[in-house]
């Protein structure tokens, strides 16, 4: 028999950095998420230039430890010159190609809004995916009405690959993704914004059964 290959997404909890929601410093907040016992963060922030990104990402990276994965958003040139762990591209971001031409060893997702789009970022590829948004939530408005659980639970039956809900997460209804076949979630605003970041990594532990 064959040993399944291994995942390298193997985390349930992805959570997306939005520095302007947190009273903390994202310094500071990686060394709590690290405490809470995260295992991934993906660096959002896409408001800052290219030197002001890899200046905040090479501090993160100095904050964090190996038990946890450091994914920056479209930017395989950050990813590489801060030693980071994988690179996340967003629909019209940088293609799979041309992250493994220059970093073959990261990890590598991909932002998806339909069945179509998760089929064919598996085929290309790509470790994971991020589907949404499943909810209703401010910052994925302008990507139409939100997917549903339905589609949540279609998207994991038809591709291999992990697929995270994202969008309008908070532990109650991740035990509801977890329940449509969702290998885990992603969130921002609840983790950020949290007056209780323990208490909420905690909260989403007990939704997964793992971070």
């Amino acid at each position: 028999m064959k040993t399944p290959p291994k995942v390298k997404a193997d985390f349930r909890l992805l959570v997306i950095t939005g520095r302007k929601l947190s009273k903390l410093n994202l310094i500071a907040l990686t060394k709590r998420l690290i405490d809470a016992g995260v295992k991934a963060i993906q660096i959002r922030e896409k408001d800052l230039p290219a030197s002001e990104l890899l200046r905040l990402a090479r501090r993160v990276k100095s904050a964090s430890n190996k038990s946890i994965k450091l994914i920056v958003n479209d930017r395989v040139d950050i990813a590489i010159l801060a030693g980071l762990d994988g690179v996340h591209s967003p629909v019209n971001g940088i293609s799979l190609a041309q992250v493994k031409q220059f970093a073959p060893k990261l990890i590598c997702g991909k932002s998806v809004h339909s069945l179509s789009d998760a089929v064919s970022a598996e085929k290309e590829g790509y470790d994971y995916v991020l589907l949404g948004p499943v909810f209703r939530t401010p910052a994925k408005i302008k990507y139409g009405p939100p997917l549903g659980l339905k589609m949540l639970n279609h998207v994991c039956k038809k591709v291999k690959i992990p697929v995270f809900a994202v969008g309008g997460i908070n532990a109650q209804r991740a035990v509801k993704c977890a329940r449509c076949g969702a290998h885990g979630v992603a969130v921002i605003r609840e983790v950020m914004a949290s007056k209780n970041i323990k208490g909420s990594i905690s909260e989403f532990k007990s939704a997964l059964g793992s971070l």
